[in-house]
């Protein structure tokens, strides 16, 4: 079995695997490190604004910010995982399909499981949008820069997020199922890019540094 390539691995390790002739690591788990990265910006943010006096009027909100966006890195991480294994479980049930060795049910759970991880990421991703929205402008301003990177990598995992779940869309074979995960996939792209559209002004309006 192909080794999963997880929180355990460097950075380099994965990347190295990334780039390697070779399935997975792909797509859908290089998202959902994007996500943890994007978090995990979010989650710097709100560290560096907790405790501070200027900020007291909103130290419950931070606090429980703080405990969000480290539960979407923690989430994004295992997803990472969950990718790698999914997309080898599917691949698997595919060849055995082509050899009779697998029913077709037991080749549409694991085409399910393939399409179900990408959307975990990608509602992840615009949860952490909306976080970076409602906190924008209760954060230190020294770090509104990186509260940007945030959101924008945030946006880039969803977007990264639909295009893993519409690339298995042509083995659903029900017309239904298959429109209503293309729904899902504009819908999330669209809250996605209002968000976006709230976050960034409310960032660039302030002053870059803080008194």
């Amino acid at each position: 079995m192909a080794e999963t390539y997880d929180q355990n691995h460097t950075i380099k390790s994965f990347l190295d695997a990334a780039a390697a002739k070779q399935p997975a690591p792909g797509g859908g788990s290089v998202a959902a490190l994007a996500g943890a990265l994007a978090a995990s910006m979010g989650e710097m943010v709100i560290n560096y604004s907790v405790g501070k006096k200027t900020l007291a009027a909103y130290e419950s909100e931070l606090q429980e910010a703080l405990k969000e966006f480290h539960r979407a890195r923690q989430l994004m991480l295992g997803l990472m995982a969950e990718d790698q294994a999914g997309y080898v479980a599917l691949t698997d049930a595919r060849k055995k399909l082509k050899e009779g060795a697998c029913k077709p049910e037991d080749f549409d759970a694991a085409l399910l499981a393939s399409i179900r991880v990408p959307q975990a990421i990608g509602a992840t991703a615009v949860a952490v949008i909306e976080l970076a929205d409602r906190m924008a402008q209760k954060v230190n301003h020294y770090l509104l820069s990186d509260l940007a990177v945030c959101a924008e990598l945030a946006m880039a995992t969803a977007r990264c997020a639909v295009y893993n779940v519409r690339v298995n869309l042509s083995d659903v074979k029900d017309q239904s199922e298959r429109d209503h995960f293309e729904q899902w996939c504009a819908k999330l792209l669209n809250h996605g890019r209002e968000g976006i559209q709230r976050v960034m002004p409310k960032i660039w309006s302030q002053p870059t540094s803080a008194s």
